[in-house]
C-alpha cells in the first residue's frame, strides 16, 4: 500500500512542481540521467544477484519474446485486414508489444507480489530492453518512409551494449556467480 501512495505522491507532486513552474523546463533530463545511470544499475547491483536461476525462469525470459511475436502476428493480420500503412503497422505493433516495467513497474510488483520478486521484473525488463532496443527499432525503421538508409547493425548493437542498465545487468550477473 506504501509503494501506492508514493506513486499517487510523486505524480502529484510533479503536476504541482510543472504548474507553479518551480523546476526547469528542462529538469526532466537530469532525472532521467540519474535514473539510467545510477537507478536502474543500482537495482541490477541489489536483487539480480539474489536470483536463484531454475527452469521456472523460462516463462519470465520468454513471455516478452512471446508478447512481441504474437503482437506482430496480430498486427500483420489486422493491418492486412485494414488496409493500413506500413507506418500504422508499426505505430501499433510499437505501441502493444513493448513495455518498460521499471519506472512505475518495479513499485508495484513490490506493491502486489513482494520485494523478493522484483529480480524477476528485472529479467523481463532486460529482455525487453533487448526486443526494443533491436526488433522495435527495426520496426520503427519500417515505418519510417523518411528513412533511405536502412539499418545500420553496428550502430544498432552499439547502442545495445552502452546503455547503462544492460552494463549493470550483465555485470550483477557475472559478479553473481
Amino acid at each position: 500500500m506504501v509503494n501506492f501512495i508514493l506513486i499517487i505522491f510523486c505524480v502529484c507532486a510533479g503536476m504541482l512542481f510543472k504548474h507553479f513552474r518551480l523546476i526547469p523546463e528542462n529538469a526532466s533530463k537530469s532525472i532521467n540521467i540519474w535514473v539510467l545511470y545510477i537507478a536502474l544499475p543500482a537495482v541490477s547491483f541489489k536483487y539480480i544477484p539474489q536470483i536463484t536461476w531454475s527452469t521456472q525462469l523460462f516463462f519470465p525470459v520468454l513471455s516478452p519474446i512471446l508478447v512481441v511475436a504474437g503482437s506482430w502476428l496480430f498486427m500483420e493480420l489486422y493491418c492486412r485486414y485494414k488496409g493500413y500503412s506500413q507506418r500504422s503497422r508499426s505505430t501499433l505493433e510499437l505501441s502493444s508489444a513493448y513495455s518498460n516495467t521499471s519506472f512505475i513497474g518495479f513499485p508495484l510488483i513490490i506493491a502486489y507480489y513482494g520485494e523478493q520478486n522484483l529480480s524477476i521484473a528485472i529479467i523481463c525488463d532486460q529482455v525487453n530492453f533487448m526486443l526494443l532496443s533491436t526488433v522495435g527499432i527495426i520496426c520503427a525503421i519500417k515505418g519510417d518512409r523518411s528513412n533511405n538508409e536502412g539499418i545500420k547493425v553496428g550502430a544498432l548493437l552499439i547502442r545495445l551494449v552502452t546503455f547503462p542498465p544492460f552494463i549493470a545487468c550483465i555485470l550483477a550477473l557475472v559478479l553473481a556467480q
